[in-house]
């Protein structure tokens, strides 16, 4: 499994183009469905708005870390199948943005406004639905923040999945910010690096991604990231979070906005398994493998689901239910814009 991962990173990487972004538009519809399993959604298709500028607004899928476009000859994309799964639905105008997989959400954040830009311009609406996973959850509170770019105007929500909101112990260890026994630190750096399919050195001397794992430490969250960019208060801000490594949440899951079955477990992708071990601290945190439920609560706590921090997109590939958890991604996602439209947006 993890030499497979790394091969179809390794092609995503050369074919993404890192600094090129770009954005895909969906516009095919089809019928309705319900988000089981996550919510219960009297319909998920939005109606016709009054005004045309106005709700309901576009979704904008952004990405995380080494986050590419499609895999030349593979029918893979980040989002995996959850752009077209969303147009079944009558979805008929969701965005899937593109930014440097190797940079500071600063960087990335600019690349993205350009794309929120072409958004507006094309579907022209006033505002746009942002949901960002992972670090793609920090380039929306930087494009958001009135000491970031500014664009809560623009903005009729913002959404985090997974994101290291409070950072990601990780990064610290990798950094040497965190102590750690060698075996630990190797262990942990192998991991992610092969995630990331970057070599061990990069780690410390690429100065792009140097910046960026420090940026995700909970050091630098905490202490630099967190104060500088506050939240719009004209934004309301949604998160959601994954566990793993066979745990049940408890008691971390338990004040979400929607409950989460603590009897559905997820044993995690074996490719995550060293990070989701050291992230459960000796205490049973539960983690999706890179982010802990606690660093991914920002806003208003939606829920816990049963994923690790790949499977929340359907990576590696992956279609139906997980035979364990029940966790179907593309349910899931259905279920994130079901709220949003239940909210008027």
């Amino acid at each position: 499994m993890r030499k497979f991962w790394v091969a179809i990173v390794a092609i995503a990487l050369a074919g993404c183009g890192g600094s090129n972004a770009t954005v895909s538009a969906q516009a095919d519809a089809g019928t309705d469905s319900k988000a089981d399993g996550y919510a219960s959604p009297k319909d998920t298709s939005p109606a016709e708005a009054a005004n045309p500028s106005g709700a309901p607004y576009p979704i904008v899928l952004a990405h995380g870390m080494g986050g590419f476009g499609t895999l030349k000859g593979l029918p893979i994309t980040y989002f995996n199948g959850i752009k077209d799964d969303l147009a079944t639905i009558g979805e008929t105008q969701v965005f899937v943005t593109l930014v440097s997989p190797y940079d500071t959400s600063e960087n990335r954040a600019l690349q993205l406004a350009k794309q929120i830009d072409q958004i507006l311009s094309q579907t022209g609406k006033q505002k746009v639905n942002l949901i960002g996973h992972s670090q793609g959850s920090l380039d929306a509170r930087v494009l958001a923040s009135p000491d970031g770019l500014g664009y809560g105007d623009r903005l009729a929500s913002v959404t985090l999945v997974a994101g290291p909101n409070h950072g990601s112990r990780i990064a610290d260890v990798v950094l040497n910010i965190l102590p750690a026994t060698p075996t630990l630190e190797s262990d942990l750096v192998n991991a992610l690096v092969q995630l990331l399919e970057r070599a061990v050195y990069e780690v410390h001397t690429d100065p792009q991604l140097n910046a960026q794992i420090n940026e995700l430490s909970e050091h630098y969250m905490e202490t630099v990231f967190n104060p500088k960019y506050v939240d719009d208060p004209r934004v309301p801000y949604f998160s959601y979070a994954g566990r793993t490594d066979d745990l049940d949440g408890l008691p971390d899951c338990l004040s979400g906005l929607y409950p989460d079955d603590s009897t559905k477990l997820d044993d995690g992708q074996a490719i995550i398994k060293p990070m989701a071990d050291y992230l459960q601290d000796g205490m049973h945190k539960p983690n999706d493998g890179l982010v802990t439920v606690q660093s991914a609560r920002w806003g208003t706590f939606m829920q816990c689901v049963p994923a690790d921090h790949m499977s929340e997109v359907g990576q590696i590939n992956l279609s139906g239910p997980n035979p364990k958890s029940g966790f179907d991604h593309l349910q899931f996602w259905r279920t994130v814009v079901a709220r949003l439209r239940e909210r008027g947006y």
